[in-house]
């Protein structure tokens, strides 16, 4: 019995040097898909037939993951386009008629959002160690360029939502807010009366400072829906800064430590720190820029907190301004901060 062994196909002809050419200067999605499509064809032939080492697939694979990254970028360039007109139903309509499920759009935006010389390094490694590149590593690699583009423009967006809510005489609604309280303490000891706050400033009741309002506004309207709080206590009233960031709304999600050059009073241990906790509400994301969670900074007058902390989250909130931050309970004025307080 004679074997007969099938002939394979003939490959389809592709011209790698021409397709990279017209890919180059294509902006059209259309277009763009359209070639990374025969791309991935090509190359998904090329891997079923076996016939081809690492080094021959590796133009089309290149070629492949640049289609993706240009396709990414492109679609991120449509929705920029129409600004807020792109509702999530007409750019669902758009990803139909271009015949992307939701999924691979959003795969290849996050694949566009890495940088130029990312990409060309990423295809150095893979070469250096003989391999080729997949999508879902673009997508890895791309995580923290794809993340603080979406934090810029969810910062942008917030901000933008406050001031079209902005009503005169009625304050906010701010997506900052940086609040030091008042806060009032029990004295255990004559030798501590003298360095307690109420001999500075009036102080507050955590019953006050939880029913807090600005010109009749409670706090969990004077804040934005979507809005960052960053609020000071000492290391004994943790549980009380809790109990105020939920009476205003937020919810705790991290907190930062100021260590003095000195030491002040306690009760367990001679207090040389305070703390900043940080809480959110509503879908405002991170912080832009991640400062480390520890400042050493010299301490002032009483209760004064160093200026350098206002200017890291600055750095952290870039995108906010005078009229989207709030710094209450303030001590002076500051430019790019809406100040309200006792002193302030």
């Amino acid at each position: 019995m004679q074997l007969v062994i099938p002939k394979r196909p003939p490959a389809p002809v592709i011209e790698i040097d021409d397709i990279q050419r017209a890919l180059a200067v294509a902006t059209d999605p259309f277009e763009i898909k359209e070639i990374g499509a025969k791309l991935d064809a090509f190359e998904q032939y090329m891997h079923d037939c076996g016939l081809y080492s690492i080094e021959d697939m590796r133009p089309i694979n290149e070629t492949r993951m640049v289609a993706r990254w240009k396709l990414g970028r492109a679609l991120v360039g449509v929705t920029r386009a129409q600004g807020e007109r792109t509702s999530e139903r007409s750019f669902t309509k758009f990803l139909g008629e271009l015949g992307l499920v939701k999924p691979t759009a959003i795969e290849a935006q996050r694949i566009g959002s890495l940088p130029d010389e990312q990409m060309a390094a990423l295809f150095e490694v893979a070469k250096k160690e003989q391999r080729l590149l997949h999508y879902s590593e673009l997508v890895k690699e791309a995580r923290p360029f794809w993340y603080q583009e979406s934090r810029i423009e969810k910062h942008k967006s917030i901000r933008e939502g406050a001031k079209r809510r902005m009503v005169l005489e009625r304050p906010g609604p701010f997506p900052l807010i940086y609040a030091d309280p008042p806060w009032s303490f029990e004295i255990y000891s004559e030798m501590g009366a003298e360095r307690m706050p109420d001999r500075h400033y009036p102080t507050l009741t955590d019953a006050a400072i939880k029913d807090y309002h600005i010109n009749g506004v409670p706090m969990r309207e004077v804040a934005h829906r979507d809005a960052a709080l960053l609020l000071w206590c000492t290391s004994s009233n943790v549980h009380r800064a809790l109990e105020v960031m939920t009476a205003w709304d937020f919810e705790f999600k991290a907190s930062a430590v100021w260590v003095k050059d000195r030491s002040g009073l306690g009760l367990i241990f001679r207090n040389k720190h305070e703390l900043l906790l940080c809480g959110t509400r509503g879908a405002m994301p991170g912080p832009q820029y991640l400062h480390q969670s520890v400042f050493e900074y010299p301490r002032g007058e009483h209760s004064a907190k160093p200026s350098e902390i206002r200017t890291a989250i600055e750095q952290m909130y870039p995108d906010f301004d005078e009229s989207t931050r709030l710094e209450l309970f303030a001590r002076v004025k500051v430019d790019g901060w809406t100040p309200y307080g006792y002193e302030a």
